[in-house]
């Protein structure tokens, strides 16, 4: 009687779920199944032969020959090869197929974790960069610490250095007075608190246009009645206040490609977990990666052409490398996923 078509199919799906190849997923079936054959409507029956009987035949009477019923053509089933020092009497499922590795179902492979923790770093480093004071460092002798970043302004006085005629704790002191006034939204008002130097701390951070503004209200005076002098300080304003609208327009382009970092990261992990986003958002989580690391890189080419053409020397700051980083490990997770879902 033939085997039923759907447990020798079941059985052979599963070998398959297994993640054998189709050839070997047949090879294991046909050891419990000799007859299966993939995509038919019922296994074929096994060739049945009529034995002689075991009677005895009296002389002279024509043995009947033993009637072979016709088989249809068909591949040759694969033979069960026993175990070595298995029973010559084993039942045939001792020699059942092992049991395969399963192949993840959810999506969590090594390089699928590898694009995760891309992502998730890349993301972590562009916030990094987006409040960084040290996108443009001053490397003038007498820039008592002066950075800067995309719109604000940083001066560390205890990085300032002796001048002539005067000494290190002189110098210090001096900026240390001048910084709090020169970095406050409200010069007049910082000026009325008369602070001493030692109720003065060495860090003072304030917006990059206040600090441009206070510069010129503070040397202003100086060249009063002086028309030459005041124009050539309005200039110098000018073009200090490039310097915040490059890192305004930077800081943007660097927000979008944070925020692309960010719905990345919520898609290859919704992917991973074989979780459906709507519209099977999950499923463009790669494109989400490498377009956040496309913006990063923007952002800090965006920033750099859009600073002003001065003579001061100045050299790339650790914010600009945290966020150039993110790009490259934005854009090197979304080719992993990639490849992955490949």
């Amino acid at each position: 009687m033939a085997e039923p078509m759907s447990a020798a199919q079941d059985y052979y799906d599963q070998v398959l779920g297994m993640g054998h190849t189709p050839e070997n997923a047949l090879a294991y079936t046909r050891q419990h199944y000799p007859n299966f054959i993939p995509g038919t409507a019922e296994a074929v029956a096994a060739p049945v032969m009529t034995p002689v009987s075991q009677q005895a035949v009296p002389a002279g009477q024509p043995v009947a020959q033993p009637i072979i019923a016709a088989a249809p053509a068909m591949a040759a089933p694969v033979a069960a090869v026993a175990p070595v020092g298995a029973p010559a009497t084993a039942h045939p499922s001792a020699y059942a197929p092992m049991a395969a590795t399963p192949l993840p179902s959810d999506g969590t492979t090594p390089m699928m974790w590898a694009a995760l923790g891309c992502i998730v770093f890349a993301l972590l480093l562009s916030m990094a960069g987006q409040f960084s004071h040290s996108w443009l460092i001053n490397e003038e002798e007498n820039s008592s610490g002066l950075t800067a970043g995309l719109t604000t302004v940083r001066v560390d006085c205890s990085e300032a250095n002796p001048v002539d005629g005067f000494t290190k704790q002189e110098v210090v002191d001096q900026c240390k007075m001048s910084a709090p006034i020169l970095l406050s939204e409200d010069m007049e008002a910082a000026m009325a608190e008369n602070k001493t130097v030692d109720q003065i701390g060495n860090i003072h951070v304030g917006d990059y246009v206040d600090y441009c503004d206070n510069m010129y209200a503070y040397v202003s005076p100086m060249a009063m009645g002086d028309q030459d002098a005041l124009s050539e300080l309005s200039e110098v304003r000018d073009t200090c206040l490039e310097t915040p609208a490059a890192g305004s327009t930077g800081g943007m382009v660097l927000w979008v490609g944070s925020i692309g970092a960010l719905l990345g990261t919520v898609m290859l992990v919704s992917a991973s977990i074989g979780r459906t986003l709507p519209a099977n958002a999950e499923k463009h989580g790669r494109w989400a990666g490498m377009t956040a690391g496309v913006l990063m890189l923007l952002a800090v080419l965006v920033w750099w052409l859009l600073l002003p053409d001065t003579d001061a020397d100045t050299s790339a700051g650790m914010g600009v490398w945290m966020t150039v980083l993110a790009g490259v490990l934005a854009i090197v997770a979304g080719v992993l996923a990639f490849l992955d879902q490949k």
